[in-house]
């Protein structure tokens, strides 16, 4: 259902600006070092069917691309594999298979110019999001970005999840994580939408982008 209801959709505009930014900083970090060797990393955790680990990789990023779910992995390698550069992106895009939580906590510390958590990090258990968090925000270089989503009170998955199955935030709690971080984006959706071009629901998301 969620395959086919995302089936050849665009990347999120979101992460799109999210890419603007990290290669603007590049370029002006390049000029002023006279560097060329730096090689860009993102992280993309809950790939899904793989559309911006695509992005990202013909964006010119080495990407690491992180889904629990078999089939979104398979269909993530057969995205990239179908790409007309795949030659060089297959190179580019390693997948791994795992939860937010089991990725976390082997990510070394500043090693990725971007991380996009696309409606995620909701699923992360409450008793482990904020170690889970943590470990994410370490994992970004300096001046770095994050991208994702939190989702709010009122959305219906959380309405309807079992207690302590999944993690929702207010504006303050979200403030609260990215401490240090320089929040560039926060758009709060509260309203009814679709899932992918799916069944409806009612959406409470905070669309987050912040840099280190």
């Amino acid at each position: 259902m969620y395959l086919a209801g995302n089936e050849g959709a665009p990347p999120r505009e979101q992460l799109v600006r999210a890419v603007a930014l990290v290669e603007r900083r590049d370029r002006r970090d390049r000029r002023d070092r006279d560097d060329t060797a730096h090689k860009l990393r993102a992280l993309d955790v809950g790939c899904g069917p793989g559309r911006e680990a695509l992005f990202l990789a013909r964006a010119g990023f080495d990407v690491v691309a992180v889904d629990p779910y078999p089939e979104m992995l398979a269909h993530a390698r057969k995205l990239i594999a179908s790409d007309s550069d795949a030659a060089s992106l297959e190179d580019v895009v390693r997948f791994e298979r795992a939860t937010l939580e089991e990725c976390a906590a082997t990510l070394e510390a500043a090693s990725f110019d971007l991380i996009h958590a696309g409606f995620v990090l909701p699923f992360v258990l409450p008793e482990f999001f904020d170690c889970c968090f943590a470990q994410l925000a370490k994992a970004l270089r300096p001046g770095g970005i994050f991208c994702g989503q939190f989702f709010g009170a009122n959305d219906e998955f959380i309405q309807t999840a079992q207690p302590g199955t999944m993690s929702c935030h207010t504006l303050a709690d979200i403030h609260r994580l990215l401490t240090g971080f320089e929040l560039l984006e926060v758009e709060e959706i509260n309203r009814p939408g679709r899932v992918g071009r799916g069944r409806e629901k009612w959406w409470h998301v905070f669309h987050v982008t912040a840099r280190l």
